[in-house]
């Protein structure tokens, strides 16, 4: 039976009631026990915490409270904001509600990352926070490299004593603190973390390092923070502490924001302070009306339980909602995953200057009874603890162990049910030769994924820069790549940007154009063709050239192939393969016939969707015929119980 909803009398300033015809004939309500059904039905005007445990069919509550206030309350589809804390579980929810309210509701939903949230209003409204709308979004790895040659320009061997991935760290962590405590300035939290690190290190050599001097980490800062404004690009806490900022700001309540009228956020124990600010002025918007879904187990890998009290605190009249009925695994599981948790073993360090050690451990009183129960699988195999004296006896064990499981199972167990977990890395090598040896395929995962691929990462940078020329990160990561520029060189370049205050690309144009005094030969060399290959890309772009038009010239403008031969010698095969796959995808994009910078986006954003569906971090599909082994630092919201 098709559903419609009927346009009523509406208040003024609220956004319009909508008419939503044709539906599925799949109701949102269907097979829901008694904790969800009262969690997708609770007042739409209150708010709600849903305390949930793994298995307890929290995605399934999450769509159905979303469809319950458009089909059951009429709210508009544009005035339901909705939080996940990955692009894969936003994915999951935008297909599940596809099948509640239809296609084109769904997409006028605000759903997203915290991250694509923020980017989305910046891009409408940023102007209001000095963001212009064309922004650039530079990911970890990104910010990383501009770091690393940044760091080397201001003092030879600086990343090889710190990380470009620890400064960008830090950076972001001073940042983060400086929006939460604006009593701070950016300069003492900068002094602080320091002197955090250098007590982490153990030595006493640090403080005679030169590395560890504030003024040159200042000095590495405001050079990193000046090249992001140059390009007109945010990291990933700038695109939380501006959306913040957007949020706050009075004018920017009288639209899009302004028409909130309820809030859910889901995985809530992992949200930041930061985060949870932003939160704030979403629910103030909607006059407390939020609903919030998080599980305070987590702590045990960086959770924070104490925001659930926080929020409870700020709206004292919130609901609890416990989903305790787990639909994934045996009792047995449950029951050894309950005993291990209910622990609650609380560290208690003591930090001096030179050093830190462990001096108790305590329960955790403040964390919740948990409960968890079900019924509707088999209690299955009581869990075993079995100790080796060698680890050779371990690793020889656990195959058998496989393997004995699957033939038990009579098929109902394969290869891809199973995962073995280890402390560090280097068990990696063992557990795979004895696997090997007794003939149980497997894969290591975190995987790297097709965009993770070098050889991938060069065309896409290409892509990018064609968009883009300001994309300072693709621009060093062309010329390192086919072109073989040494890595002096463009350290170079960048302390020249940061001397003239220009990107890297104004800098090649000063090349090009003779207008720096200290260019050579080989520099303007390399800047004309790169340059010119960047015009080319784009005058393709403007006569129609598809993403697979585009990612041939670059092949060939590049003698691509031959630099691959050249760069990777046995490994150049499957590298070739990797291309070839590049091109399949560009070549069957949905969008592939089309052209323009709309296209190019558009296939570059499925690129990076293709690469993290494959990414364990958030929660990856086992392949058939496969097992699987990862660190416990990957478990990423995959719940083994």
């Amino acid at each position: 039976m098709k559903r419609t909803l009927y346009t009523g009398l509406i208040r003024r300033g609220s956004p319009p009631r909508i008419s939503i015809r044709h539906l599925s004939t799949r109701n949102h309500l269907d097979g829901l026990n008694g904790p969800q059904r009262q969690a997708v039905e609770f007042s739409p005007k209150g708010s709600l915490q849903i305390l949930a445990g793994p298995g307890t069919g929290k995605t399934r509550v999450l769509t159905s409270r979303v469809a319950n206030l458009i089909l059951s309350h009429s709210y508009s589809p544009s005035s339901i904001c909705a939080v996940t804390f990955t692009r894969k579980a936003a994915r999951e929810m935008r297909e599940r509600l596809k099948g509640y309210i239809g296609a084109g509701p769904t997409e006028e939903l605000k759903l997203g990352t915290f991250h694509s949230v923020c980017a989305n209003y910046l891009r409408t409204y940023g102007l209001m926070v000095h963001v212009g709308p064309k922004f650039l979004i530079w990911d970890d790895e990104e910010c990383g490299i501009l770091i690393r040659y940044i760091a080397e320009s201001l003092h030879k061997g600086f990343v090889k004593n710190f990380p470009a991935g620890e400064i960008y760290e830090m950076f972001s962590t001073a940042k983060e603190i400086a929006k939460i405590d604006p009593k701070k300035g950016i300069e003492e939290i900068i002094e602080e973390e320091l002197r955090h690190r250098m007590m982490g290190e153990f030595t006493s050599s640090t403080n005679d390092n030169p590395l560890y001097e504030v003024e040159l980490i200042l000095q590495l800062f405001y050079a990193y923070s000046r090249s992001l404004k140059e390009s007109n690009a945010l990291d990933f806490t700038d695109l939380l502490t501006k959306g913040l900022d957007l949020f706050r700001a009075t004018l920017s309540w009288a639209r899009d924001i302004g028409r909130l009228e309820h809030v859910l956020v889901d995985e809530l124990h992992d949200t930041s302070s930061l985060q949870y600010l932003i939160i704030k002025e979403l629910f103030k918007a909607t006059k407390g009306s939020i609903s919030v879904y998080g599980n305070e187990v987590y702590s045990w890998r960086g959770a924070d339980n104490t925001v659930f009290e926080q929020m409870k605190s700020d709206l004292p009249r919130t609901k609890e909602v416990f989903l305790e009925e787990n639909y994934r695994s045996t009792a047995s599981n449950i029951a050894a995953a309950i005993n291990i948790i209910s622990q609650g073993i609380v560290l208690l360090w003591l930090y001096f200057p030179d050093h830190s050690f462990l001096v108790n451990m305590a329960l955790d009183k403040k964390r919740p009874p948990k409960t968890l129960f079900t019924s509707h699988t088999p209690s299955g195999p009581r869990s075993v603890k079995k100790e080796f004296a060698l680890t050779d006896e371990e690793e020889d064990f656990v195959p058998q162990e496989i393997n004995r499981l699957l033939v038990k199972s009579n098929g109902v167990i394969g290869y891809g049910d199973c995962a073995i977990l280890f402390r560090t890395n280097n068990a990696a090598s063992e557990f795979a030769r004895a696997l090997r040896k007794a003939g149980v395929p497997y894969r290591v995962l975190p995987e790297l994924s097709l965009n993770d691929r070098i050889e991938v990462k060069n065309l896409l940078a290409f892509l990018r820069l064609a968009i883009d020329d300001a994309h300072t990160p693709m621009l060093i990561q062309a010329m390192t790549g086919p072109f073989g520029v040494q890595e002096k060189v463009v350290t170079s370049l960048i302390g020249r940007s940061i001397e003239h205050h220009i990107t890297l690309f104004d800098v090649l144009e000063r090349l090009q154009s003779e207008l720096d005094p200290d260019t050579t030969p080989p520099s303007a060399a390399v800047a004309n063709t790169l340059i010119r290959m960047v015009q080319c890309l784009r005058a393709l772009m403007e006569e129609g050239a598809s993403p697979v038009d585009l990612i041939h010239y670059i092949i060939e403008a590049t003698n691509y192939y031959a630099y691959l031969r050249k760069e990777f010698g046995d490994g150049y095969s499957w590298r070739a393969r990797n291309v070839q796959q590049t091109i399949r995808y560009a070549r069957n994009f949905r969008g592939s016939k089309e052209s323009g910078n709309s296209v190019l986006f558009a296939f570059l954003d499925f690129m990076r969707d293709l690469s993290r569906a494959n990414d364990f971090n958030t929660g990856t599909i086992l392949m058939k015929n496969d097992d699987c082994f990862t660190s416990p630092a990957h478990e990423r919201n995959v719940y083994y119980t």
